[in-house]
């Protein structure tokens, strides 16, 4: 039977539509809101591209869960402890002492409990069996290349996506070694291009930092911030150059360090989401209303 021809025009002016959740470890979880408005509007996303923290929300959403789950889940299973726990021949093995080994497949930190909250909070579920599609972004450890994961065990894949080298150890997929997707895309809008989505929303963090840095860890975060920030403008500035329709950026802002475990700040990064979300709604339903037009 032939399609009734306003049913088809329809479908025809549909566009393809992407979320592009950038890296920025728990902030991420400022999508939220994001999620809400877009199943508010039943506006169906097709690619879900997500890298580092970005991989760890939106493969949440692949996996079917809502937003009191995905906050429930992130404060239950996001502990300090994580974090904490050294592998000390790997110390050692930095420091050229006895006993100790460090090499491309060693990591500062123990990793394996972070990687078993991993595996509870996906279930067992594989990146090809999460709706929307979802596309996890990675970085090749020996040639420094960019890598979009599109199938295979989803813990593994968004630990590969967030282990920030050499605080947590690279892990090995299909025989390659694997590291944070922020070294290569920290908002990997190109791999939404290269799929052919029509109206790309890409979703960034922000994190300014006063210059009166109090240690280690605050000078660290500045630093990767600003170099991710750097390769992030150059990349969206050449999926702009290369793609057809409509890219919407929501750059979330915030003037506080937030760490991987400050869970007690998941309200204001909530807020600080809805505020950014806020000023591009209107810009989102244009670029789908306009699409065929």
């Amino acid at each position: 039977m032939n399609e009734d021809p306003v049913t088809s025009e329809k479908k025809r002016k549909k566009p393809k539509i992407a979320l592009v959740i950038g890296s920025g470890g728990i902030k991420p979880m400022a999508a939220i809101p994001l999620f809400e408005f877009l199943e508010a509007e039943k506006i169906d996303i097709d690619y879900l591209i997500g890298c580092s923290g970005g991989a760890v929300v939106a493969a949440m959403r692949g996996a079917g869960y809502n937003s009191d789950e995905m906050l429930e889940l992130i404060s239950r299973h996001l502990k300090k402890t994580l974090f904490n726990k050294m592998d000390y021949r790997t110390l050692l093995g930095i420091a050229r002492m006895p006993f100790g080994k460090f090499d491309k497949t060693s990591g500062i930190l123990k990793s394996d409990n972070l990687m078993e909250v991993y595996r509870t909070i996906y279930k067992g579920m594989r990146l090809e069996q999460m709706s929307p599609k979802m596309v996890v972004q990675v970085t090749d450890v020996d040639t420094g290349d960019g890598v979009a994961l599109e199938s295979g065990d989803a813990a593994t894949a968004v630990y590969a996506s967030a282990a920030q080298f050499p605080f947590l150890a690279p892990l090995e997929i299909n025989g390659r070694l694997y590291v944070d997707g922020g070294f290569s895309a920290s908002l990997p809008v190109l791999e939404a291009v290269k799929r052919n989505a029509d109206v790309i929303i890409a979703f960034s963090m922000d994190q300014q930092l006063n210059r009166n840095f109090s240690g280690f860890i605050e000078y660290y975060c500045h630093f990767i911030n600003r170099t991710f920030t750097t390769t992030e403008k150059r990349q969206l500035s050449l999926a702009i150059d290369m793609h057809h329709h409509e890219i919407i950026l929501i750059n979330v802002k915030f003037n506080e360090l937030i760490n991987m475990w400050d869970i007690s700040k998941l309200p204001l990064i909530i807020e600080s989401g809805r505020i950014a979300l806020n000023k591009k709604k209107q810009e989102i339903l244009d670029a789908i209303a306009a699409f065929g037009n």
